[in-house]
C-alpha cells in the first residue's frame, strides 16, 4: 500500500508529460491540419453567412477541431493506462470543453495584442488535456466517492 502511494504522485507527472507531448505535436501539425482541404472546405461553408454568424461559425469549427484532437489524446491516454471507459471519456470531454471554449474565445479577443501564442493558445490546451486526464483517471472516481462518504458521515 505504501508503495502504491509513492507511485501515484508520479502519475501526475506522466499525465503532464503526455499532455505536453500531445500539445507539442499538435502545435507542430496544426498548420497542416488547418490548411488541409477538408478543414478548409468546412470553413468555406460559412463564407456566405453574415458577420456575426460567420464569426460564430468559424469559432465553433476551430473549437470543435481542437476539442476532438484533445479528446483523441485523452482516449489514447485512457487506452494506454487501461482505464478506457465511455463515462471517463465523456467526463474528460466535458472538462476539455470547459477549458477550451473560454480560452479560445478569449484568444479571439486577445488576438493582436503582444501576448505570445504559447500563453493564449498552447498552455490552456495543455491544461485542458491534463485536467481531463486527471478527471478521467480510474482512481479519481474512488477518491471522489471516498470524500463524499466522509462528508456524509
Amino acid at each position: 500500500m505504501g508503495e502504491n502511494k509513492q507511485l501515484r504522485p508520479h502519475s501526475h507527472w506522466y499525465e503532464l508529460a503526455f499532455s505536453v507531448a500531445w500539445i507539442g505535436a499538435l502545435s507542430v501539425y496544426w498548420i497542416h491540419i488547418k490548411m488541409s482541404l477538408r478543414f478548409q472546405s468546412l470553413l468555406r461553408l460559412g463564407i456566405g453567412l453574415n458577420f456575426p454568424a460567420s464569426l460564430l461559425y468559424v469559432s465553433v469549427i476551430y473549437i470543435a477541431a481542437i476539442a476532438v484532437i484533445l479528446w483523441a489524446g485523452l482516449g489514447i491516454y485512457l487506452a494506454i493506462t487501461g482505464g478506457f471507459r465511455l463515462r471517463r471519456l465523456l467526463r474528460g470531454l466535458l472538462v476539455i470543453l470547459l477549458v477550451v471554449v473560454p480560452s479560445q474565445v478569449a484568444g479571439i479577443f486577445l488576438n493582436g495584442l503582444p501576448i505570445p501564442p504559447v500563453a493564449t493558445t498552447w498552455l490552456p490546451l495543455v491544461l485542458a488535456l491534463w485536467l481531463s486526464m486527471w478527471v478521467g483517471r480510474p482512481d479519481a472516481n474512488v477518491r471522489f466517492a471516498v470524500k463524499r462518504v466522509r462528508l456524509l458521515t
